[in-house]
């Protein structure tokens, strides 16, 4: 069994997986809302609250990885340590809890990793956009050749962060200051008609859409959400407040402070690309690192 640690900037998460004769096939997947990027500013330390909530995260994925019966084990950590001062300090403390080198990627390669998971080598020309805690990342291909990766410093965590989002005005501003990313970083990308939303923004607009109980990774593979579900969603969650966020079918608590930034990017990117519906993908960067370490 082959196991993969991803530390965000939201969550840590796991994932085990075995080879089998036609791919993988997964044994056991799970998160830990940690906020690792919690309060954090680009340049700035990580908090030794934070920074102690994700180390003892990591404890329990390992523990977890054990029982589901990992013997190979690899880490990657995204935006939180791509922007902390000590990002590296922290990855060399998690390195030595877990045992094995933690490698913080770069935007692209997170880009890279997304697109492999989520578009399972398919056939066609595909763009994936995965909303993360601090980055969301953009990349097109077809089949296992990725032509254009992107990844901009907008993210739930960093939107909650930046922008007031019990105003109608702080909402706007984070829309428009996605626009200006999306114009910046975009501007040479081709119109592309299949979409693919992966991340923890996406996978809950859709339990939301469903009023799920508890997750299920099999309903939410494959499901599509329409520009106005994702616009009708995002002025729900908008127009509740916290408390009532928490009451919310479908949300997970832990989500629940940084979803409307999450949902007000998903809604920009509906929006600025002219996206009449987004197919929302469970496999994601885990699945990509999975397959890009052990696939052979």
């Amino acid at each position: 069994m082959q196991a993969v640690i991803d530390i965000g900037t939201n969550t840590i998460r796991l994932l085990v997986a075995e080879r089998t004769a036609d791919g993988f096939r997964t044994v056991g997947k799970t998160l830990r809302t940690t906020r690792l990027g919690d309060g954090l500013s680009k340049g700035e330390k990580l908090s030794e609250a934070a920074s102690r909530r994700t180390l003892e995260g990591l404890a329990e994925l390992q523990r977890q990885g054990h029982e589901w019966g990992a013997t190979e084990w690899t880490a990657i950590a995204t935006e939180a340590l791509r922007e902390a001062a000590d990002g590296a300090e922290f990855a060399a403390a998690a390195e030595r809890l877990l045992g094995v080198p933690v490698r913080i990627i770069s935007g692209e390669e997170e880009a890279r990793y997304g697109y492999l998971g989520a578009s399972g080598y398919t056939g066609k020309l595909t763009t994936v956009v995965d909303i993360g805690g601090g980055s969301t990342e953009i990349s097109v291909g077809l089949g296992g050749d990725i032509g254009l990766v992107v990844s901009m410093p907008v993210g739930a965590v960093r939107g909650t962060r930046d922008f007031d989002m019990m105003t109608r005005r702080g909402i706007g501003e984070l829309k428009k200051h996605c626009f200006a990313l999306f114009r910046e970083r975009t501007e040479q990308m081709e119109p592309v008609a299949h979409w693919i939303g992966i991340g923890g923004t996406w996978t809950s607009l859709v339990t939301i859409q469903e009023k799920m109980e508890a997750y299920d990774a099999s309903r939410v593979q494959g499901y599509v959400l329409t520009a106005a579900q994702v616009t009708e969603l995002q002025e729900l969650l908008a127009s509740l407040s916290y408390e009532e966020r928490l009451q919310l079918p479908g949300l997970d608590s832990e989500r629940a402070d940084i979803i409307v930034a999450g949902a007000v990017i998903a809604a920009g990117i509906m929006e600025y690309f002219a996206l009449p519906e987004i197919s929302i993908s469970d496999a994601d960067i885990l699945e990509g690192a999975w397959q890009e370490t052990y696939r052979s």
